[in-house]
């Protein structure tokens, strides 16, 4: 676990966190891999392809713009873990392709839009928009989403 560059700061994370498991933010979990392979933040930036100045962002929690299907699938692949495991809920809904994971949520409950829109207390025009990719799903939007189409549409995210 530690080598030749492990910082204070990391020898103090671990202590936090006893193991991979015990880590409830993908941020930490991020983190924790890349202390776990003794790596900088700059150098997992240049080995994954990004700009060296968003990866700290990564570890902050403050990444939904910088953090791409493809950069995710990266850091992943980098860090030997499922995807799932370094995305939040919005993160994960954009990855899993936004407005078609929608469309695919609202087939699997055998809804049309009309009947979507009405419980996620939107218009079906929005819905529409949304599904085809012609209006981008914010995460004040997503938001909207979850609180009104309760907890299922989110773990659906998860399976």
């Amino acid at each position: 676990m530690a080598g030749p560059r492990t910082t204070v700061e990391a020898q103090a994370f671990y202590r936090m966190y006893h193991s991979y498991a015990d880590i409830p933010d993908p941020w930490d979990r991020l983190r924790w891999c890349r202390y776990g392979l003794d790596l900088l933040q700059k150098e997992v930036a240049a080995m994954v392809g990004m700009e060296e100045w968003l990866y700290p962002d990564l570890e902050s929690g403050a990444f939904h713009r910088s953090f791409t299907p493809e950069l995710a699938d990266k850091l992943a692949a980098l860090y030997g873990i499922p995807v799932e495991d370094i995305l939040d809920d919005y993160t994960l809904f954009l990855h899993r392709g936004g407005g078609d994971f929608l469309r695919r949520y609202r087939e699997a409950k055998g809804w049309n839009r009309q009947q979507l829109a009405d419980h996620a207390k939107v218009s079906r025009t929005s819905i529409r928009c949304l599904e085809s990719g012609q209006k981008t799903i914010s995460q004040k939007c997503f938001c909207h989403l979850v609180e009104n189409l309760g907890s299922d549409f989110p773990s659906m995210l998860r399976m």
